[in-house]
């Protein structure tokens, strides 16, 4: 989604906080992919809520932070912002479990929900029984501007990684110090030619011919449009989700009142 133009961010936006797609499970606590990672699928989602739930009982959430609102029409913003505050507060949500670090950012901001980052959950709670990768496999990792500053969520992903046999190398900017993927503030749209120069740079510490990681969708789809192959962290755990799309997206939004997967006992 962050390299469509002008018209096409403004119909993500207008879809996204539209009554079908602003979607809440009732309950205190919810799982919240964000849009990108939505196009992954439900299938996979629900493997990664299935483990969460292990931490406590969890629905799912399928709306947007608004990120893309902020920077890119921050008039409309606080009327969104204030959307999601009402919508979580009439479901009685209390704790939100974020994939995506920028979400994470913009869930905080709300001050009304306690936001907890997965990784470290998964790090946890998660079993060997519980993967269904491919096993193994060599990537580069890139660690998401957001999460220069949280030291245990980039720890967390990297122990997944182990968990799951994946070989893992580190480029020289990494962790606290790692480079913008280039869409840092919506960058891709606000300014493509700057975007595309900060993509090069990071794009240039990475070996030849080494897939990426990541634990953000929105970084890999910028690598990806510039050639480079890419998984998910939650794809090396989880096995890959093949296309992606607004298709898959609809079908997790579909699902929102279905009955969640069964809560395993705790460890």
């Amino acid at each position: 989604m962050n390299k469509a133009d002008g018209l096409g961010m403004r119909l993500h936006q207008a879809a996204s906080f539209s009554p079908p797609l602003m979607r809440v499970s009732r309950g205190e606590a919810v799982f919240w992919p964000g849009c990108a990672l939505m196009g992954l699928g439900p299938e996979l989602l629900e493997r990664v809520r299935a483990v969460l739930e292990r931490e406590e009982p969890m629905g799912l959430s399928t709306c947007c932070c608004g990120q893309p609102s902020r920077w890119l029409f921050p008039g409309a913003f606080p009327r969104r912002q204030e959307k999601l505050r009402r919508l979580l507060a009439k479901r009685g949500i209390k704790r939100v479990y974020t994939a995506c670090p920028n979400c994470a950012v913009q869930l905080r901001a709300l001050g009304t929900v306690e936001v907890r980052p997965i990784w470290p959950v998964l790090a946890a709670r998660l079993r060997r029984e519980d993967l269904a990768g491919e096993g193994g496999g060599a990537y580069v990792i890139h660690d998401p501007c957001p999460l220069r500053a949280f030291p245990e969520e980039r720890e967390a992903v990297r122990s997944l990684l182990a968990l799951a046999g994946a070989e893992v190398t580190e480029p020289e900017h990494a962790g606290a110090h790692t480079i913008c993927c280039g869409n840092y503030h919506m960058m891709r749209a606000l300014d493509p030619s700057r975007s595309a120069a900060m993509r090069r740079r990071r794009t240039a510490e990475f070996p030849a011919g080494t897939p990426v990681v990541s634990c953000c969708e929105g970084c890999l789809d910028a690598f990806r449009g510039e050639g480079l192959a890419g998984a998910h962290v939650l794809e090396v755990l989880f096995g890959p989700a093949g296309s992606r799309g607004w298709g898959k997206r609809l079908r997790c939004t579909a699902g929102i009142g279905r009955k969640a997967p069964e809560r395993r006992s705790a460890p």
